[in-house]
C-alpha cells in the first residue's frame, strides 16, 4: 500500500487515468455538499488575492485507487477509484466550469491550462482515444452526461437536454445532479470573478480584475486543495474494500451494498457486467429510486424501502429494514442462483409494480388500491401485492384480490381493530401463496381460519354494526374518512354518471352538527338545554344521550364546500338542506330529500350504506362470523 497527500493538481497532472466501478453509487453531491466547498475555494481564492499566499491546504479526505491492470504499452494506466469518487468527480465538474467561464470571457490561456486537467492532449499515446482522453470514466449510467459537460459549452448543454432547463433557460430542480453540479460551479465561478475587491458587481466587469480572479480561483484548486491518495495493489480485492470502508460511520443506502456485492460476485464469475448494468441495474439509477421517504418512523431512500419489501415478497416472511443488506445475502445464499442474470430478474420484475403503487394513475383494481393503502398509511401490504402483481394469475384473479386486500384493510378500520401485525399477517399471506398459487381461494382458506381480532377479516355483520354505531369522525384520520366518503358517493351514483369526478374542495362535514342543541330539537320535540348537565327528565336525557352517540356515525357525515362560518355548519336542517341540494353530489341530493334529518334519517342513510358496503369492500367467500 502506498499512500501520500498530493494536490488534486498534482493528481490530474498525471499521465493517468481514473475509472469509477460499477458497483459504486452515482454521482450524488447537492447544494448541501457543493455550497461549503465553492466557499471554502472562494475563501482561499480571497486569501491569495489579498497576501499573495495560503497559509494552510484543505483536505478534501482519501482518494483510495487500485490498478486496473498492469501498464500496457501505448495505453494510459488505469486505477479504479474504490473511494473518493464523488469528489473527485466533483473537482472534474468544477475544473470543467471553470474551463467554461475561462472561456466565456477570452481567457485561453487559463482554459487551456484548466483543460489539461480534465483531458488528455491528443499528442498522448492511446490505443482508444474515444475512451482515454478522458481523465475520469464514471460509472456507466453517468458518463454521458458527465462527457457532454466536459466536452459541451452551456448552450449545447441546454440544446441537447432541454427537459433540464425551463423555458427562459434556468435551470430545473430535475435536472440530473452532475448537471446541477455543473452549473452551480458556472453560476458560482461569473460571480465571483466579475466582483471586485469588496465583493460588488462591477458594471461593466473589469478584464483585467477577470482573469485575477479567475486564475486566482484555479490555483487554490489545483495547489492547495488535497487528497490522501492511497494506492493499492493489484492483488487487493477493490469491491470488498469498498464495503468494509463503507461499514461504519454513515452508512450507505443498502441497495449500494447490494449492488456492490451483485457486481462483486459477477465479476468473480466472469460474467459481463456492463451487460447486467443496462439489462437489469440501470432501472434503479433514475432519480424516483433515490428519493428519501419516510415509512412509519423511518426515513431512507426508497429504493431501501423497495428491496425489503422485495425480499418479503420473494420469501414470505418479515424482514429487518436495519439489517438489509444482511437480509439480502441470506436470501441469494439460499436461493441459489445460477447466474446473476438471474438473481437480477428477481429484484427488477417487481419495480414497475413498485413505482405503480407509489405513483398510482387510472381507475383500474391496482391504482385504486394503491390510494387506498395509502390514505390508510399500510405500505407492510406491499408484498402481498407484489406477490399478486407478479404472479401468474389471470387479470380478473388478481383485480378480485386487490380488491380484497383494500377491503381487509377498510373493514378492520371501520370495526376498530388493530393494525400491529399487518406486517406479519400479509406476508404470511404472501407466503400461503407461494406454497398454493395466488388465487382468492387460497385467501379465502387462509382468513377462514383466523379468528383473533389481530389477524381476522370482519365479516358483513361486524361491517354493518360499525356502519350503524362507531363513531368514524374523531377515529378515522381525515385523509381516510374522506376516501371512504368519496367511494360511498361513486357506489351510490348510477350507470350515467358514475365516472364523474369530484369538485375540489370538499370537506367532511357533519349532517347534524356537533353542536346540534341549538337547532336541532329531539326526536320528542322537546329541545334540550345549551347545558345538558341540567337536563331532569330521563327520557330526554337517555334520547339526548343516544343523539351524541350517533353524532360521528358514518351515516351523519357526507362532502361539502365549506360553510362561510361555523354558524351555517350548525344552522338547522332547513337552512341546510339548501347547501345540500346545490351540491351535485348523489349522496346529499339523498339526504336532502329527507323531511328531517334525525335518528330516523340516520338509520335510513345507514341501510344505504350497508347495501352498498359489500361492494365496495367485499368480504372472501367465507368469513369468520363477529359480532
Amino acid at each position: 500500500m502506498d499512500a501520500k497527500p498530493l494536490s488534486i493538481g498534482k493528481i490530474l497532472s498525471e499521465r493517468q487515468r481514473f475509472v469509477v466501478p460499477i458497483y459504486q453509487r452515482t454521482y450524488a453531491w447537492t447544494k448541501r455538499e457543493l455550497e461549503p466547498f465553492f466557499e471554502q475555494v472562494r475563501g482561499k481564492s480571497d486569501e491569495l488575492l489579498s497576501s499573495g499566499r495560503v497559509a494552510f491546504s484543505h483536505y478534501m479526505g482519501a482518494l483510495l485507487l487500485i490498478p486496473d491492470a498492469d501498464p500496457v504499452f501505448g495505453r494510459i494506466q488505469a486505477f479504479n477509484v474504490v473511494d473518493g469518487q464523488q469528489r473527485l468527480t466533483t473537482f472534474h465538474l468544477c475544473f470543467a466550469a471553470l474551463r467554461d467561464v475561462a472561456n466565456h470571457y477570452d481567457e485561453t490561456a487559463t482554459s487551456a491550462q484548466l483543460t489539461d486537467l480534465i483531458l488528455h492532449s491528443d499528442n498522448i499515446p492511446m490505443r482508444d482515444p474515444g475512451t482515454e482522453r478522458f481523465k475520469l470514466e464514471p460509472t456507466a449510467y453517468d458518463r454521458p452526461l458527465f462527457r457532454d459537460l466536459i466536452e459541451l459549452d452551456r448552450p449545447s448543454l441546454r440544446t441537447k437536454y432541454p427537459n433540464a432547463f425551463y423555458k427562459n433557460g434556468r435551470l430545473h430542480p430535475s435536472a440530473p445532479e452532475a448537471m446541477a453540479a455543473y452549473w452551480f460551479f458556472w453560476d458560482s465561478a461569473d460571480a465571483y470573478v466579475t466582483q471586485d475587491q469588496s465583493g460588488d458587481q462591477t458594471e461593466p466587469p473589469n478584464p483585467t480584475s477577470i482573469g485575477r480572479r479567475l486564475l486566482a480561483l484555479s490555483t487554490v484548486l489545483f495547489e492547495h486543495f488535497r487528497l490522501i491518495v492511497i494506492t493499492l495493489s493489484a492483488d487487493d480485492d477493490a469491491q470488498v474494500i469498498f464495503e468494509t470502508l463503507n461499514s461504519g460511520g454513515k452508512p450507505l443506502a443498502a441497495m449500494d451494498l447490494v449492488r456492490n456485492d451483485v457486481f462483486h460476485r459477477a465479476a468473480k464469475r466472469g460474467e459481463d457486467q456492463e451487460k447486467l448494468l443496462t439489462g437489469f441495474w440501470s432501472v434503479f439509477e433514475k432519480p424516483f429510486w433515490k428519493q428519501d421517504v419516510v415509512q412509519g418512523r423511518i426515513r431512507k431512500p426508497r429504493i431501501d424501502f423497495f428491496l425489503g419489501h422485495a425480499l418479503a415478497a420473494e420469501q414470505g416472511k418479515p424482514i429487518s429494514l436495519g439489517e438489509l443488506f444482511a437480509e439480502y445475502k441470506s436470501f441469494v445464499t439460499t436461493s441459489m442462483f445460477n447466474d446473476t442474470a438471474g438473481e437480477l430478474a428477481v429484484l427488477t420484475k417487481y419495480a414497475p409494480i413498485y413505482a405503480a403503487l407509489i405513483e398510482p394513475s387510472g381507475d383500474a383494481a391496482l391504482a385504486r388500491l394503491a390510494r387506498r393503502l395509502a390514505a390508510f398509511d399500510v405500505s407492510t401490504a406491499y408484498p402481498l401485492v407484489l406477490t399478486v402483481a407478479a404472479s401468474d394469475a389471470c387479470s380478473e384473479d388478481k383485480d378480485r384480490l386487490y380488491d380484497l386486500i383494500a377491503s381487509y384493510v377498510v373493514r378492520r378500520a371501520l370495526c376498530y381493530l388493530p393494525t400491529a401485525n399487518y406486517n406479519n399477517t400479509f406476508v404470511d399471506v404472501a407466503a400461503t401463496f407461494k406454497r398454493t398459487g395466488v388465487s382468492e381461494a387460497a385467501f379465502s382458506n387462509y382468513f377462514g381460519t383466523k379468528t383473533g381480532d389481530t389477524v381476522r377479516f370482519p365479516s358483513d355483520g361486524e361491517l354493518e354494526a360499525a356502519i350503524r354505531t362507531r363513531p368514524q369522525y374523531g377515529w378515522l384520520a381525515q385523509p381516510r374518512l374522506r376516501l371512504i366518503l368519496e367511494e360511498l358517493e361513486f357506489a351510490a351514483r348510477d350507470k350515467f354518471n358514475v365516472n364523474g369526478s369530484l369538485q375540489d374542495g370538499l370537506s367532511i362535514e357533519h349532517v347534524m352538527p356537533q353542536s346540534w342543541v341549538a337547532n336541532w330539537p329531539l326526536r320528542s320535540g322537546v329541545r334540550v338545554p345549551i347545558d345538558e348537565t341540567v337536563i331532569v327528565d330521563e327520557a330526554v336525557r337517555a334520547e339526548a344521550q343516544e343523539r351524541n352517540a350517533l353524532i360521528n356515525i358514518l351515516p351523519n357525515l357526507t362532502l361539502l364546500t365549506p360553510a362561510a362560518n361555523s354558524s351555517a355548519s350548525n344552522s338547522a336542517f332547513e337552512a341546510k338542506r339548501v347547501r345540500l341540494n346545490e351540491s351535485l353530489l348523489k349522496t346529499n341530493v339523498t339526504i336532502a330529500a329527507e323531511a328531517a334529518w334525525d335518528e330516523d334519517a340516520m338509520a335510513r342513510r345507514a341501510d344505504i350504506i350497508v347495501r352498498l358496503a359489500p361492494r365496495l369492500w367485499p368480504a372472501p367467500a367465507s368469513p369468520t362470523e363477529h359480532i
